[in-house]
């Protein structure tokens, strides 16, 4: 384990050390990092094996710095280190990709334990999950039956052979960054880099730096120089994914680089070129948008050069069959299980569900039930379409929102004074989703005002919003 580096993101120093010490004994190089946002800047200039982060930080927490790192497309294993009273989201982290949560307090063989875990699991997965990426490089892109799918790949084949810009629309799940990968294989840049970028998941102080770079000195921190997404991608193509969430103040800059190819970093004294190719995706209205005046109208159309939209996975069923069978091969390949068939009351299952969350909830569905299925074929009952019970709770099933539920007429005294139903016999989600939806709708959909009002960041506010649009829910109607 010499060659192996970690770091250790904690605003505790006691136990930032401490975790520290035990990390050196097994003869491991560490690094540590006092906050979020330091831990963020030291994992994007360094390669580590493993990031161990506290969950609850000032400023920026552990989720938000996880989310961060996966938008610049770094795949490092991070393991959250939490209190019992924060379980749920750790357990939130875990969906989005988090490797695994420790609880407090721990003693050091607990820690000793999690890396010796976590670097074994790696190393029996680089092997499968080189033959994976290989499988989706040739594969993935390509998985349809539906006529109107073959329409798109086909449309888009002919899109790679030129230079425009390629504006991909649809629902949140739909496979936007697929086609994008695909347009960029079937490119004249497909030698190049292809590097993704999640506009939504970067703090707003940030993003400028993220997509444009900076020299050195250019301000306080800025120790040595840095290349924005656009030069790391020069020569390959970008993909700008949640285009519509770029703040209103840097869509000039943006419109200048797809105007001019030229970047120019912060604190530079002049623009570099660049050769890249430009793809965006977007789950929302761009054009309603620039006419509120929330998107800027000459970025819109410079974008828009060529659109494509990806139809929900509902509109699509014929694709369902094929799509599990290629997501059955892809997990078990990775978790070292054998290739089980679906038995025919599961692809009934399957064809039958409406998937709000469209193809991400399907993968998700079928990577659930390749781990779980303790039988020759996956059955329904792997599938958990219906919802989980674990320990005597739970789970509603992800189409079950609140706005799709046909409640009977509230009497009086079940409802408070602010119009909203008696929180007795609902889940703390339904509650929270009830409450941030009426903030919303009481602001005139005024988010930074919502925020102020709920006592959280704009940017979380912001991710709740995708989860209940993933869900199905008409957040654009609280957003009027």
């Amino acid at each position: 384990m010499v060659n192996k580096n970690i770091l250790i993101v904690d605003d505790d120093d006691n136990m930032r050390e401490a975790m520290k010490e035990t990390v050196l004994r097994l003869n491991i190089n560490v690094d540590t990092a006092e906050n979020g946002r330091k831990g963020f800047e030291m994992a994007t200039k360094k390669v580590y094996d493993l990031i161990i982060s506290d969950m609850r930080m000032p400023e920026i927490d552990g989720l938000s710095m996880f989310e961060m790192l996966k938008a610049t497309g770094i795949k490092t294993p991070v393991c959250f280190v939490t209190a019992y009273g924060s379980v749920t989201g750790a357990v939130e982290a875990l969906k989005i990709g988090a490797y695994d949560y420790i609880l407090k307090p721990f003693s050091p063989e607990v820690i000793e334990e999690l890396i010796r875990r976590t670097f074994e699991l790696t190393e029996n997965k680089s092997a499968a999950n080189e033959q994976v990426e290989q499988l989706d490089h040739n594969q993935k892109g390509t998985v349809y039956k539906s006529a109107y799918m073959e329409h798109v790949f086909s449309l888009a084949k002919d899109v790679a052979e030129s230079e425009a810009t390629v504006l991909i629309t649809g629902e949140s799940g739909t496979g936007k960054e697929v086609l994008a990968r695909f347009i960029h294989e079937n490119s004249g840049h497909s030698k190049g880099p292809f590097v993704a970028v999640n506009c939504a998941a970067i703090p707003e102080n940030l993003i400028e730096s993220e997509l444009f770079g900076y020299e050195k000195g250019a301000f306080t921190g800025a120790v040595n120089k840095k290349l924005g997404k656009f030069e790391s991608a020069d020569g390959g193509t970008i993909l700008l994914d949640e285009i519509g969430e770029i703040p209103i103040h840097l869509q000039a800059k943006l419109l200048r680089v797809l105007q001019e190819k030229e970047v120019e970093r912060l604190g530079a004294l002049k623009p570099s070129k660049i050769n890249t190719r430009v793809l965006a995706t977007t789950n929302r209205d761009l054009k309603a948008m620039s006419e509120e005046g929330t998107f800027r109208e000459d970025l819109y159309y410079r974008l828009n050069v060529i659109s494509m939209e990806l139809p929900p996975l509902r509109d699509r069923k014929e694709d369902v069959a094929d799509l599990s069978a290629f997501f059955i091969k892809k997990y078990s390949e990775i978790n070292k299980k054998p290739v089980k068939p679906l038995s025919e009351d599961a692809l009934k299952a399957l064809q039958s569900y409406e998937w709000p969350g469209n193809v991400r909830e399907l993968e998700h569905t079928i990577e659930r039930a390749v781990v779980l299925s303790k039988t020759a074929e996956i059955t329904s009952k792997d599938l958990f379409l219906h919802g989980i019970t674990i320990a005597g709770f739970k789970s509603k099933p992800e189409s079950e929102t609140v706005l799709e539920e046909k409640e009977p007429v509230k009497k009086q005294s079940e409802v408070n004074d602010d119009g909203m139903g008696s929180a007795v016999g609902r889940t703390i989600a339904d509650v929270e989703q009830e409450l941030i939806l009426k903030t919303l709708q009481d602001v005139a959909g005024n988010r930074t005002k919502a925020a102020e009002i709920l006592g959280i960041t704009v940017r979380t506010l912001r991710n709740k919003l995708n989860e209940y649009r993933d869900m199905g829910i008409d957040v654009e109607e609280y957003l009027k």
